[in-house]
């Protein structure tokens, strides 16, 4: 019977170890939000893969389930606060349909204030990493980019400025709102996701956008003309409620950091400024 009792005793510390080698080594999983469709070029050349990259890695530290199709939230507005609320753990966030929640991004919205996308992402990520820019406090950024310039696609002719003068267009944040306001148009806020019914119906006569989105959201089908004027860029990023990044084991968080602003930022630019610039060769 000792000898039986012994056996028992040993299983069960046996099986106890087991459990919790077992638990250690299971991944820690993570949420991914993604407002817009799993088709969105945004969703396929960059979320996508970045998330695909993390649960590829070697370690096995995370994975990350990904709920595209607005899934946890359709709205590009409410993304933020999602994280903020542990509805989803990361967010594809555009700061610009956050008014003061990131007060500090407009001045990287100014028309023609960069070159290129890669300048304008070199600026951005500096300011992040220096803590610059308000609003980020409680998230972990883990993509910084920056959208190519923002044009204008509307219904009727656009030869010259004063073809543009009370124009009621679509923009994308305050600062696109003063520049239109400042060219005699009439800005209006509004989602990616609600320009082709507004234009349908009339509310809007154009919209201020980048190229790719002109296509992506079909915009092209109720837009006959393009004005390539630089109304500015807009900043995009990936965030990561810190709180969960700050709970994370050591293994985990160093995968996170591992697929970080330098990875996520290059494989930008290397998949999707060319699409870009290919947009604009179509139109032409």
């Amino acid at each position: 019977m000792k000898r039986f009792a012994f056996a028992l005793s040993f299983c069960a510390v046996a099986m106890m170890a087991w459990a919790a080698a077992a638990q250690a080594q299971a991944p820690f999983v993570l949420k991914a939000a993604f407002y817009g469709h799993s088709t969105d070029i945004i969703y396929t050349k960059i979320y996508k893969p970045w998330i695909d990259a993390i649960n590829a890695d070697p370690s096995g530290a995370v994975k990350i389930e990904a709920y595209p199709d607005g899934a946890l939230g359709k709205s590009l507005v409410a993304q933020p606060q999602l994280v903020l609320d542990g509805v989803t753990d990361i967010a594809f966030i555009g700061p610009a349909f956050s008014p003061g929640r990131f007060p500090d991004d407009q001045v990287l919205e100014l028309p023609a204030l960069f070159k290129s996308d890669a300048e304008g992402m070199k600026v951005y990520r500096a300011l992040l990493e220096s803590n610059s820019l308000r609003g980020y406090e409680d998230y972990v950024v883990i993509c910084s980019i920056m959208n190519p310039h923002n044009h204008l696609f509307g219904r009727k002719p656009m030869r010259t400025l004063s073809d543009l003068r009370g124009m009621k267009v679509r923009i994308v944040g305050a600062t696109a709102g003063q520049t239109v306001k400042e060219l005699g148009m009439v800005p209006i806020l509004m989602s990616p996701v609600e320009v082709v019914e507004a234009i349908g119906r009339g509310t809007i006569e154009a919209t201020v956008t980048v190229p790719s989105a002109l296509y992506l959201f079909g915009i092209d089908r109720v837009t006959s003309h393009d004005y390539l004027i630089p109304l500015g860029n807009a900043p995009l990023a990936i965030v990561m409620n810190r709180a969960k990044y700050n709970a994370m084991p050591p293994a985990a968080r160093a995968v996170i950091d591992k697929y970080g602003m330098a990875w996520a930022n290059a494989h930008y630019l290397k998949e999707f400024e060319p699409y870009n610039i290919s947009m604009i060769e179509r139109m032409k």
